[in-house]
């Protein structure tokens, strides 16, 4: 099973869901914003399963942080994550290739979508 990054520039979020996937025996990579989680892409590049990202952080955000992990390595499933509705998303033509939560998710909505995406990866 390989690591999993975690992308979100709210810190309760993030530290959060870091300790609902290492509780489930993920091992996790925590990322402040698109930036720091491009770079332990790069870093840790054959290791890395999934990127958990939320879509507005400051610096390079995760719609962008998508096309830059879709270019540079595209079978790598994202996964994002937003306060926003999907209708929304879709308005702003935001498109998801793995899936999508809403934030404030439950820990089984995590863990399935989670699962999900590596599955369809694998």
């Amino acid at each position: 099973m390989g690591s999993i990054i975690v992308a979100d520039d709210e810190e309760a979020v993030r530290q959060l869901t870091v300790r609902i996937l290492t509780e489930e025996g993920y091992s996790v990579y925590e990322a402040r914003d698109g930036e720091e989680a491009m770079h332990l892409a790069e870093q840790h590049a054959p290791d890395v399963a999934l990127v958990l990202s939320d879509i507005l952080m400051p610096r390079l955000n995760g719609v962008q942080l998508l096309e830059h992990l879709s270019r540079r390595f595209p079978s790598l499933p994202v996964l994002l994550m937003s306060g926003y509705s999907t209708l929304e998303l879709m308005t702003r033509a935001i498109a998801v290739p793995c899936g999508y939560l809403t934030k404030p998710f439950p820990a089984e909505t995590l863990l399935d979508e989670v699962r999900r995406c590596l599955a369809t990866a694998a």
